[in-house]
């Protein structure tokens, strides 16, 4: 039997147990609630680390009534990766995908099972309010997308005319199945404006990127050059914009018989760091602290909207990052003395841990997510397609999120499923993940500095491969591939055979 038939039974198993202790009378199905952050640090948060100079209160206390998680991965070290992996169970290496530069296609397939679409299925109405970043087939003017030459590529060139914005966008989260959409495709790319559902909200006119890079309160990221946007647009309403429409969805989708699915993908702490003029100098960390305060402030406004609805204690909430903090970031150990990746070594695009192993919590009190409890089994966000399909019914057929496991045995008493985990590095590298051995292969990390190197006091990492024992080594300081060359050997031809495509069931 295989592991995803063994964790479906499971979850029935505790469907049926449910329904008795609730006499039989069978509940309405569980809402579900994604809030994903957008480049928040393991060492971010204060529930994982005591030593952070960012306090994270409304993050901490979901995690005392939920459970929270100490190994759990983003699918990829970049954000457009994983929000693949998460959307379709499925990791995005197996299509190649990397970051999406500006006016890039839709990058799920049409046919392509989806997260919501499992969910529709079963009657869900669901939202995606936020960050998109998987792209969109833009109305280009005569139907033909302008050349790279024309358009540009790692920045954008693109100018209004080369649009007919009287057409729909078509694609992007509708195209992957999601009922409604709101939110501000990516913050430092054009478009710079909203769009709800498949239209812009305003009458674009050419923005100059360069002038909105003004508005950072803190320097670094970049922003894509020219492109259509909105008169006026100001980079630190986004988040109280994209909020106010997430706590709008609850609300209206809690009247309704049939229960939602709400993915709210904040564009913080992502650069452009823009926090409003109420966070600044809230922490000790800078304005990338203040940034991870408001975003803190966001989910509070989340979990108080579910329990003012009544709809709380019977969703299914997840608060977890993309991958982890911004290579930037690091300048903050020695500015402030935080570090963003707390006890881990790397950044967001390393193989490293603190690349992909991210903040993670889970609440779903009807359902025995619930009393704070710390999970130490390994997970990662790929997961959470084929734990939702366990808990609302829905089997999945082979081909179908491939990479995902149902970890519900997991998240309700720390039951180990998941054994194998794949990395991916921002350059497309790859490692493995068994047990507590991780094997990196030769190009997946990003130098580091050598004030950084000296105060790490860590092995080089310029080696043919990298392997480390995590329970002795979290920090990652001691590459033992010379002294373990059978596991070496072994774990490479493990990580070969998956990319010809086995799975990691």
């Amino acid at each position: 039997m295989t592991f995803r038939k063994q964790n479906l039974l499971f979850s029935f198993f505790i469907a049926a147990c449910w329904l008795v202790s609730l006499g039989a009378k069978e509940p309405g199905k569980p809402n579900i609630v994604i809030i994903l952050t957008d480049d928040l640090g393991y060492g971010d948060v204060s529930f994982l680390n005591a030593e952070s100079k960012v306090k994270t209160p409304h993050m901490d206390k979901l995690a005392e009534e939920g459970v929270w998680a100490t190994d759990a991965h983003s699918p990829s070290t970049v954000c457009s990766p994983s929000r693949y992996s998460m959307l379709t169970g499925r990791y995005s290496w197996r299509r190649k995908i990397s970051r999406l530069n500006p006016w890039k296609e839709s990058f799920i397939a049409p046919d392509r099972v989806t997260l919501p679409k499992i969910l529709k299925s079963k009657g869900y109405y669901s939202a995606c309010v936020g960050k998109w970043h998987l792209g969109f087939d833009w109305p280009w003017k005569g139907g033909v997308k302008p050349p790279n030459s024309v358009i540009g590529t790692g920045t954008s060139k693109a100018t209004c005319e080369m649009f007919d914005w009287s057409k729909p966008i078509q694609g992007g989260p509708l195209g992957a199945g999601f009922d409604y959409y709101f939110g501000d495709d990516v913050p430092n790319m054009p478009p710079y404006a909203f769009i709800e559902n498949d239209r812009l909200t305003c009458d674009p006119i050419d923005v100059d990127g360069g002038k909105l890079r003004k508005q950072q309160v803190m320097s670094g990221g970049y922003i894509h050059g020219i492109g259509p946007g909105q008169k006026d647009w100001q980079l630190d309403q986004v988040m109280p914009m994209i909020t106010a429409k997430a706590v709008e969805t609850i609300k209206k989708q809690s009247k309704s018989a049939d229960p939602f699915f709400l993915y709210f993908s904040t564009t913080s702490p992502h650069s452009p760091i823009v926090p409003l003029d109420e966070f600044q100098g809230k922490t000790q960390a800078g304005p990338y602290g203040d940034y991870i305060a408001q975003t803190d402030q966001a989910v509070g406004e989340i979990v108080a909207t579910l329990k003012e609805a009544g709809v709380y204690e019977n969703t299914f909430l997840i608060v977890s990052s993309d991958n982890g903090p911004a290579p930037f970031m690091r300048d903050l150990i020695q500015k402030h003395q935080h570090n963003p990746s707390g006890l881990l070594r790397g950044l967001k695009r390393d193989l490293l841990e603190g690349g992909h192993r991210v903040p993670f919590i889970a609440s779903w009190p009807k359902g025995g997510i619930k009393d704070g409890r710390r999970i130490d089994s390994t997970l990662s966000l790929a997961d959470l397609f084929a734990t939702i399909a366990g808990m609302i019914g829905v089997p999945l057929e082979e081909g179908v999120a491939e990479d995902s496991l149902d970890v519900l045995p997991t998240l309700l008493s720390d039951q180990p499923v998941r054994t194998e985990l794949v990395y991916h590095a921002a350059n497309g590298k790859l490692g493995l993940r068994q047990g507590d051995w991780a094997y990196l292969r030769r190009g997946g990390i990003t130098e580091e500095p050598g004030w950084y190197e000296e105060d790490w006091q860590g092995d080089s990492l310029d080696a043919p491969s990298l392997l480390f024992e995590l329970s002795s080594d979290l920090a990652q300081k001691t590459n033992l591939r010379t002294k373990h060359p059978n596991r070496v050997k072994r774990m490479e031809e493990r990580l070969a055979e998956i990319e010809k495509g086995a799975s990691t069931r």
